[in-house]
């Protein structure tokens, strides 16, 4: 931007300026937070748009086998928010699953054991976190035989 070159640090410290990347939305979550928006054609956008990102939403997580969400700044909010959206049944596909290097704590760890124990996440073999002795973590990764890195 404006000139300015970037290497891999510098690009990630420009992306988790001001909270960074969310997480990803649930279609309803993502329709709720639509209605605090305004459009220049009003409220006839609002269905257009809604129907666009579950659409996307639907088919990108429905085949996506990775997802990288290391380096983020994300907290345990954030963390409860993916979790949410993989119980949703949202990543039937996925296979690796990357939250190093981030600032998630025990109750962040603790929703997404919470979402795997319920089977969220059928076909995941790999989780990458930073907090590899979370008990709750721990028991459900080495129930499903999913490799804790």
């Amino acid at each position: 931007r404006a000139g300015k070159e970037y290497d891999f640090d510098s690009l990630t410290d420009d992306c988790t300026q001001d909270g960074g990347r969310r997480p990803p939305l649930l279609p309803s979550a993502f329709a709720a937070e639509l209605e605090t928006k305004s459009f220049t054609n009003g409220k006839e956008d609002y269905p257009l748009v809604k129907g666009l990102y579950k659409d996307a939403f639907e088919e990108r997580f429905g085949k996506a086998t990775k997802l990288i969400y290391g380096m983020l700044g994300w907290g345990d909010a954030e963390a409860a928010q993916l979790a949410e959206v993989l119980a949703s049944g949202a990543a039937p596909r996925l296979e690796t699953l990357e939250l190093e290097e981030n600032k998630i704590g025990d109750e962040g760890y603790k929703a997404l054991a919470a979402a795997l124990k319920e089977g969220a996440a059928p076909s995941l073999k790999t989780l990458w976190v930073d907090n590899k002795k979370q008990p709750e973590l721990v028991a459900v990764c080495e129930e499903r035989g999913i490799e804790l890195l």
